[in-house]
């Protein structure tokens, strides 16, 4: 006999991610009577808008952004593009409250006006679902994590071409010198700077290679739903295309996270994740001090300092026993009165009695004359080695630092939805709106499917006929 069950909101959530390239219409139904951006706009924006516009316009603030929120969720890759959708579907028409729609200088400058406004209607929908992450997954929800990202710019020094061409001759110089680098020497002797006066990007390292681009600040949760987007500064750059990545990283989490936390401070501050460019004592005496996360697990950079502590530890900060030639083993955190944070490890030799619950050694040499050596290290003695409430080299730290791909998806999921892989355009501020509205789109569907897995329905095209 089969057995139905209520749709969860996970499958809700996927399927309404499918809709959008499937079926324009029931979306639209769906999105009018559960989604009203509105409210999330601020008064600021209002008047704004309408200063330019005044009493009298043709087209409204909510018809605007109702458009490019049509424009990112069926991920239509230009204003022209849309325009022509707007025009030939009576649905997307009335959804957006046009009888025709605005030319495309109008959108463009939109963007590029109101970037400021846009961002701020974006926070305002993640302070209304930070309550929505918490009932998903809470641990999920109070994990912050933090990467760099950056979308290339239209510019020519972008093309495969002009790259290849200066690969190509650095290529020659090493045949008569088999160390020489011909990537490191192409990166250290090309423009610094883009030659297009109207589209100021630097040289950088984005996306595991070095381009010229407009580059962001992205903040997600584990669950990967973006919570804030950040434009960052074109940075220096030097001879070394790995450092300038580190350092540009660095400089940009500060920022970035103080910011969001600000303007959130209701966001429960348990976990940071971040990838090794942040691996340096002023990113942990940040993140654990002035921050108060418990734990920030970012692994070591193999490009900085290692770590130099006594010789009974090993390069993880775990305790070493010279006897057996084995790590310890961590058993937990403890917190005494008036006491800090510690965190304990048992020899690698003990075992645990059954019925007791006690621990001995099995040691033929121990080095201590407890029944079983234990060892406490004080995690605040040195932030770097001990990040927190959790060593390093744990089954429980890999299994949290598995859930950073969370951002690199989302990442790739913003690019999507804002058509960011085509875009034409130069401006910084229109870029970064388009980023916006592709975390917008992401936020819509997942209030949306939040409203409709509140309802018991047992199938999909239940929802899709309630709509």
């Amino acid at each position: 006999m089969s057995v139905s069950h209520q749709v969860s909101f996970f499958d809700t959530f996927v399927n309404l991610t499918n809709l959008a390239e499937n079926n324009v219409t029931r979306l639209f139904k769906l999105v009018s009577k559960n989604i009203n951006l509105s409210s999330f706009i601020t008064p600021d924006f209002y008047r704004a808008f309408y200063k330019h516009f005044g009493r009298k316009h043709k087209f409204s603030l909510l018809s605007f952004l109702n458009a490019l929120l049509v424009k990112t969720l069926f991920k239509i890759p230009t204003v022209k593009a849309l325009v022509a959708f707007i025009n030939a579907s009576p649905e997307c028409a009335a959804f957006c409250n046009l009888t025709v729609a605005p030319d495309e200088t109008k959108f463009s400058w939109f963007m590029t006006r109101f970037h400021k406004h846009i961002k701020a209607l974006f926070d305002n929908m993640v302070q209304h679902i930070l309550p929505l992450c918490q009932d998903i997954n809470s641990k999920r929800a109070n994990t912050l994590i933090f990467d760099t990202t950056g979308v290339l710019a239209n510019v020519r020094e972008n093309s495969p071409k002009f790259v290849n061409a200066e690969i190509k001759k650095a290529k020659k110089l090493k045949k008569s010198n088999p160390d020489f680098n011909p990537y490191s020497y192409v990166y250290s002797h090309m423009p610094k700077a883009a030659a297009a006066k109207d589209c100021p990007v630097s040289l950088s390292c984005v996306n595991g290679s070095f381009a010229y681009a407009h580059r962001f600040g992205i903040i997600t949760n584990a669950l990967g739903i973006p919570l804030d987007i950040l434009p960052l500064n074109n940075p220096a750059a030097s001879n070394d295309p790995l450092s300038d990545k580190d350092l540009s990283d660095f400089a940009a989490l500060k920022p970035a996270v103080s910011g969001f936390l600000n303007r959130h401070p209701g966001f429960v501050r348990y976990t940071f994740i971040g990838d090794s460019a942040f691996d340096n004592i002023a990113s942990y005496d940040f993140l654990l001090g002035d921050c108060g996360f418990q734990r920030a697990v970012i692994p070591f950079n193999p490009r900085a300092a290692k770590f130099d502590n006594a010789s009974d530890f090993d390069s993880n900060g775990t305790p070493f026993c010279k006897v057996s030639n084995r790590p310890f083993k961590f058993i937990g955190s403890t917190k005494g009165s008036n006491r800090a944070p510690r965190l304990k490890f048992l020899c690698p030799l003990s075992f645990r009695d059954g019925n007791t619950r006690r621990s001995y050694s099995a040691c033929n040499n121990p080095c201590s004359d407890s029944n079983c050596r234990a060892r406490y290290v004080a995690s605040a003695s040195n932030r770097r080695l001990y990040p927190g409430d959790v060593p390093r080299d744990t089954d429980h730290w890999n299994n949290i630092y598995k859930q950073r791909p969370a951002i690199e998806q989302a990442i790739y999921s913003l690019k999507s939805f804002s058509s960011a892989f085509c875009s034409s355009s130069r401006n910084s501020n229109t870029v970064f709106s388009n980023l916006l509205f592709g975390a917008i789109a992401s936020l819509s569907i997942l209030i949306l499917a939040r409203k409709l897995s509140t309802k018991s329905f047992k199938s999909f095209n239940q929802v899709l006929k309630a709509a």
